[in-house]
């Protein structure tokens, strides 16, 4: 039987994980709370003046590479995909071949190429 966090000891532990650059969907499933739970904390520390600035988690490079290569690994972070969709643009694959190795859709390669363009 799970316990119900106070709203205060909610924020907290999202602030905790926060820190350790788990995502808002890794967060939400560890605290058992929606993402938009976790977005609202988040917002609520920005405007509080929190002035811890968050950073990328560096990515395994096992994982980007055997993601790359078309086998990827369970439990891909979206920071690897990212990586592994930069390597398979480097070899000047298109968006479906990548799409299919990295194991996500041609919509989420777009994305991820745009983000890395700007």
């Amino acid at each position: 039987m799970s316990t119900r966090l106070t709203p205060a000891a909610r924020h907290a532990a999202i602030a905790e994980l926060d820190r350790q650059g788990l995502s808002a969907r890794a967060i939400a499933e560890e605290l058992g709370c929606s993402q938009r739970t976790v977005h609202r904390a988040r917002a609520q520390r920005r405007a509080a003046g929190d002035d811890w600035s968050w950073s990328e988690p560096e990515p395994d490079e096992a994982a980007v590479v055997r993601a790359a290569a078309g086998d990827p690994p369970e439990g891909l972070t979206w920071v690897e995909r990212r990586a592994a969709i930069a390597q398979c643009d480097q070899w000047g694959l298109p968006a479906r071949v990548t799409a299919a190795r990295v194991g996500c859709s041609r919509q989420t390669v777009y994305y991820a190429r745009s983000r890395l363009a700007a």
